[in-house]
């Protein structure tokens, strides 16, 4: 018994060896995923709704910050020279990719472009396409339903924001915005009558022109963009009686606005609100006046009464007297 025993115990440890090398074997053969790098979230977001968690997306500008403030870190050269693709937005914030590309020396790297628009339901559905289709010929992936699923969406948010443009009229509702986000602020329905860059390069004469300019288009909404200033047009909006509003211009910055749908849906809703906001309080100002004037007619009318009174007074007395 004990001889059998010692020949199972031998046997055991002649074939752990070889169970060893097969488990080396099997876990070589398991392929690394693939690293991508994103220059911002407005393409990273597409990346990672379209891989998953089947390649590691690094993107290096935090969606709260503007593109043009990004501070190079030793990690992040790393995962460039590990990356597989890297997707840029070819925008002048990025005036800093040059360096990180160098100090990464990856030769292999494959860099993607991804241009133009993408704060806008056409614009992110070209965001998607190009993106989608970047990444289906380089790593052999078949996103044709996925794509399909994400332009949908897209569709969806349109609709929405054509829907409520048409029930508040939004083209008759005057705007003032950072220039960044004119393009989606007219998308939306709305009338853009004046745009104002960084608050930091305007002039005294920039901003005073720009409250008369509010004032005699009676504007409605004055909008900032969160990446650069999120109190500048605070200061217009209370001189000139209209509503302030604050949007992003790259998704993830604010909870649940992670894809480009959702950022977008996201600042449809800031716009559409401030603006029935600004209705409401409209009327209720209209109606002020409007009761203001009537109790100060009432004050006149009761102030002539009361001449009227003492004069006829006066008259009684004087006839009284004769």
């Amino acid at each position: 018994m004990k001889s059998k025993k010692w020949v199972i115990f031998s046997t055991a440890l002649l074939m752990l060896p070889l169970m060893l090398l097969s488990a080396t074997v099997t876990e070589a053969q398991v392929p690394d995923k693939p690293v991508i790098v994103c220059t911002t979230s407005a393409v990273g977001s597409v990346v990672e709704e379209f891989v998953g968690d089947t390649a590691d997306v690094l993107v290096l500008v935090q969606p709260g910050l503007c593109p043009a403030d990004f501070d190079m870190k030793p990690g992040y050269i790393d995962a460039v020279n590990k990356a597989q693709i890297l997707f840029k937005q070819n925008i002048k914030g990025e005036f800093w990719l040059d360096g990180l590309l160098a100090a990464a020396e990856n030769s292999d790297l494959t860099i993607v472009a991804i241009s133009g628009v993408y704060n806008t339901p056409a614009g992110a559905k070209s965001y998607i396409r190009g993106v989608g289709g970047n990444l289906s010929e380089i790593l052999d992936l078949d996103l044709n339903a996925k794509t399909s699923e994400m332009l949908n969406g897209v569709d969806e948010v349109s609709s929405l924001m054509a829907s409520q443009a048409t029930i508040l009229d939004a083209t008759n509702v005057k705007v003032i915005c950072m220039s960044w986000l004119k393009t989606f602020i007219k998308s939306a329905g709305f009338t853009v009558v004046a745009t104002f860059n960084p608050p930091e390069t305007l002039s005294a004469g920039d901003i005073t022109t720009l409250i008369e300019t509010a004032q005699n288009e009676s504007v409605a909404l004055v909008v900032d963009n969160l990446q650069i200033d999120t109190k500048f047009g605070a200061g217009i909006a209370s001189q000139v009686g209209a509503e302030h509003v604050v949007i992003t211009n790259f998704p993830g910055a604010i909870p649940n606005t992670e894809t480009l749908q959702e950022m977008l849906r996201y600042n449809a809703e800031q716009l559409f609100n401030g603006t029935v906001t600004w209705k409401a309080t409209s009327t209720l100002k209209t109606e002020k006046a409007y009761l203001e004037n009537q109790v100060a007619m009432f004050q006149i009318a009761a102030a002539l009464a009361a001449i009227v009174a003492v004069a006829e007074a006066v008259l009684l007395y004087a006839k009284r007297k004769k």
